[in-house]
């Protein structure tokens, strides 16, 4: 009868031989579905050019590279969202929503908000696609809301101070049914232009869980003639819905379901793009 003989390895001998069994038998592994899906989301959104008028000359507008967020929204049936900006300094001039339906895999929802306060356009593929349109996006006082401060740290405690404070809701389907929304704590990007005035900004979202729904810009801007700093707000739309903004529970903002505001020359624009589906391997 053979005698078994035992040889001894060393631990980094050993650790290699048990990596390379434990490979052996395993099938290579698959792309995350999600990484493959927002993949294709951000060639969809590579493929837009966005313009913005400035002193009568259009300029291109530098898009963000990374999205703002990712959400889904199982409430409404919609899923693999993001948002995107354009603006590489100060407030974005435009955001865009993209998301599917659970039911509609061969084709993306876009939405598209001008939030520059002016005139802008944008092509798609090189072609003409988003017509020239007036920003809708007007910046307001903050009621009863203290000078900025004059030093970045003040600011930043005056800025998480006001931003609790607007809350909202909206009326959608079904039965035109009030559902109130939220105000993700994060803010989807800072940003400042002091050039601009804007010493300080922040851009909020109020959402259906995390789907987002009503744009919440949040401004310390340098005041003019001697006039002190003073905090602002603007506002913008991702949603149909009709909605309704709050700051300290006294309306501040509201505007009518999107239906007939919305369009390829107006600054709030919701549509379809068809794109292919990644290949399953």
């Amino acid at each position: 009868m053979a005698r078994a003989i035992w040889i001894p390895l060393c631990a980094a001998t050993a650790a290699a031989l048990l990596v390379g069994f434990a490979g052996a038998d395993e099938p290579p592994k698959k792309p995350d579905a999600d990484e493959e899906h927002r993949k294709v989301a951000e060639k969809v959104v590579s493929a837009i050019d966005v313009e913005v008028l400035v002193a009568d000359k259009w300029t291109a507008a530098k898009r963000i590279e990374k999205p703002l967020l990712y959400y889904g929204d199982p409430t409404r049936e919609n899923d693999r969202g993001s948002v995107w900006a354009w603006g590489d300094k100060g407030r974005p001039v435009a955001v865009a929503e993209l998301y599917q339906n659970v039911d509609a895999r061969d084709r993306w929802v876009y939405v598209l908000c001008n939030t520059s306060g002016g005139k802008l356009r944008a092509s798609r593929n090189g072609a003409a696609w988003w017509r020239e349109n007036e920003s809708a996006s007007e910046l307001k006082d903050i009621p009863g809301a203290p000078a900025a401060a004059g030093d970045a740290a003040g600011r930043q405690r005056q800025l998480k101070a006001l931003a609790p404070k607007f809350t909202g809701h909206e009326f959608w389907d079904p039965n035109n049914s009030r559902f109130e929304l939220r105000r993700l704590d994060r803010p989807l990007h800072t940003y400042r232009d002091e050039d601009a005035g804007v010493l300080d900004g922040a851009l909020y979202t109020l959402a259906n869980g995390t789907n987002p729904e009503i744009l919440l810009f949040v401004e310390a801007r340098a005041g003019k003639d001697g006039a002190k700093s003073a905090w602002q707000f603007a506002t913008g739309r991702l949603a149909h819905a009709e909605l309704h903004l709050l700051f300290d529970a006294k309306e501040v903002f509201e505007a009518p379901r999107g239906g007939r505001l919305s369009g390829a020359d107006k600054p709030y624009w919701l549509g379809f793009i068809t794109a292919a589906e990644p290949k399953k391997e």
